[in-house]
């Protein structure tokens, strides 16, 4: 397994993660105590930028790899 791969495969997973997140307030409702920490609505939003930006990077470095 190619580098590549592996980095275009993590992109896939964080952009799963990244939907989960967009879908999550249509099945729970917001706020969700978690007995650690409330997990809101403006935190949702953050964590879906993030999880965004992340997505984004990893495609933008397997685009910069070489595939062989």
């Amino acid at each position: 397994m190619f580098k590549r791969d592996v980095v275009i495969f993590l992109a896939g997973a964080e952009f799963f993660h990244t939907l989960s997140h967009i879908i999550l307030p249509f099945f729970i409702k917001l706020p969700l105590d978690m007995k650690f920490m409330v997990f809101t609505a403006s935190l949702n939003k953050w964590t879906i930028v993030i999880n965004a930006l992340i997505t984004i990077g990893l495609l933008w470095w397997a685009s910069r790899m070489k595939s062989k």
